[in-house]
């Protein structure tokens, strides 16, 4: 089975965000234990008297609270960084998802439904894709508890009776699971990857994005698990759009 852990970034309803990212990290089942045991020992190494710290890209950024608070920038920095490469050098069946949608470009739509279905449609296509390689999984969607919880489980069912807009969707073993992101690292990877691709496209900053944008999912030199849905930047050429238009 293949489990894609997913949060967010941006506030769907704030308007002084251009863009709501949500994203993620997908891994074979066997392969959440060695995330999970590089993650620790980042913590272990970096914070050794703090105990069983949860990473969240952005409280370390901001550094209000402890522990980030009395750390020092360049600790700080450091950290990030370590944190990225265990998601640079996951296992080669590891593969990154995300959405980042341009809010003003779709006006009276939910930015969350929008970014889930079109999350659920990839995901299913990777394990299609598998499929037709002879290795039949099927995938699980693990998110942070929150308040999209009922909508969520709610949409995945709709999709796995009818299909998405793009596509039907036939390999997920169950509606999508909700947990503490404080009791697993992999929501915490999540995190960071949702964090570096809402940097990316809302405030132009792309230095842990382009860490791990070769570890978006990908096919015969198509980009298929980064997407950019912005309706007036035809010519875009962030890796997403760029992708499709050399596909054409």
């Amino acid at each position: 089975m293949y489990l894609l852990y997913l949060d967010e970034s941006g506030a769907p309803e704030n308007a002084d965000d251009q863009y709501f990212v949500m994203g993620g990290i997908c891994v074979f089942e066997r392969q959440t234990h060695w995330l999970s045991e590089s993650v620790d020992a980042i913590g272990l190494r970096h914070l050794p008297e703090a105990g069983d710290v949860e990473f969240h890209a952005t409280a370390i950024t901001a550094h209000r609270t402890q522990p980030w608070h009395g750390m020092t920038s360049a600790a700080r920095y450091k950290l990030l960084d370590d944190v990225y490469g265990v998601i640079a050098n996951a296992h080669e069946s590891a593969a990154l998802f995300a959405v980042a949608l341009h809010k003003p470009s779709f006006p009276g739509e939910d930015p969350v439904s929008l970014c889930f279905e079109d999350l659920c449609s990839r995901f299913d296509l990777l394990l299609k894709r598998l499929h037709a390689h002879g290795d039949t999984q099927r995938g699980l969607m693990i998110l942070d508890e929150s308040k999209f919880e009922s909508r969520l489980q709610s949409l995945l069912g709709q999709y796995r009776r009818g299909g998405t807009r793009f596509r039907p969707v036939v390999n997920f073993a169950d509606v999508p699971l909700f947990a503490d992101s404080k009791a697993t690292r992999l929501l915490q990877l999540a995190d960071f990857v949702a964090h570096a691709v809402y940097r990316r496209y809302e405030r132009g900053d792309t230095k842990y994005f382009d860490r791990i944008v070769s570890r978006f999912d990908a096919e015969g030199g198509q980009m298929h698990g980064l997407v950019h849905r912005c309706r007036d930047l035809p010519n875009c050429m962030c890796p997403a759009c760029l992708s499709r238009r050399m596909q054409r």
